[in-house]
C-alpha cells in the first residue's frame, strides 16, 4: 500500500484529490432536465350542445387567483386578472365531431399548476375550470439505476356536459397530426 502512494507524484495527487470532490458536487447539484407533459382532452358526443368548446391552457406560478376569479375575468382579461402568476396561455377549440384533442407543452421551471377553463354555451352548474399540479416525473430509487425518468408525461382532461374532470387512468393515445405548443 505505501508503495503505491509513493509512487504518485505530489502534483497527481493533488489533482485527483480536487477533481474527485468537486466532480461529485457538480453530479449531485445539477438539475434534471424537466420532460414535457402531453394534454389529452377527451370529449364525450354532443358536449356544449354540439357546438365548438373552446379551452384555455394557463400556466401558473400559483393557483389561488385563478380559483378565485370569476370566469369573465379569466375569459378576457386573464393577464389583468392574473398579473404576474401567469406564465403562459394556449387557447383551442374541440370541434363536436373530434373527441381527443393533444397538446403538448414544454415544461417550464417557473409553472407550478396548470389551469383551464372550458367556454361552454352555458355555463348553469358546470364545472367549467379546474386546476392542478404540473407533472413531475418520478424519480427512480437510488437502488433502480436502471430505470430512466419518462420522456413524456401525460394527463388527460376529460369534457362532459357536466364540466371538466381529470382522468385518473389515461389510457387514450393522440391521433396523428396531434397540436404542439412551445417547442
Amino acid at each position: 500500500m505505501k508503495k503505491i502512494l509513493l509512487s504518485i507524484s505530489k502534483p497527481l495527487l493533488a489533482v485527483l484529490l480536487l477533481t474527485i470532490p468537486i466532480g461529485t458536487m457538480t453530479g449531485c447539484s445539477s438539475t434534471p432536465k424537466l420532460p414535457p407533459y402531453k394534454l389529452i382532452f377527451n370529449s364525450v358526443s354532443g358536449v356544449n350542445d354540439s357546438a365548438p368548446l373552446k379551452i384555455h391552457v394557463i400556466l401558473l406560478k400559483s393557483n389561488e387567483e385563478f380559483m378565485s376569479a370569476d370566469f369573465f375575468s379569466l375569459q378576457n382579461k386573464a393577464q389583468d386578472t392574473l398579473g404576474d402568476k401567469l406564465v403562459n396561455e394556449d387557447r383551442f377549440f374541440i370541434r363536436p365531431s373530434q373527441h381527443t384533442h393533444c397538446l403538448v407543452e414544454k415544461n417550464l421551471p417557473e409553472a407550478n399548476y396548470i389551469g383551464i377553463i372550458a367556454e361552454y354555451r352555458q355555463l348553469d352548474g358546470k364545472k367549467w375550470r379546474i386546476s392542478f399540479p404540473v407533472p413531475i416525473p418520478e424519480k427512480p430509487s437510488f437502488y433502480e439505476f436502471w430505470r430512466s425518468s419518462p420522456d413524456e408525461l401525460n394527463v388527460c382532461v376529460k369534457a362532459t356536459n357536466n364540466g371538466l374532470s381529470l382522468i385518473k387512468e389515461c389510457h387514450l393515445s393522440c391521433v396523428a397530426g396531434a397540436e404542439k405548443n412551445n417547442e
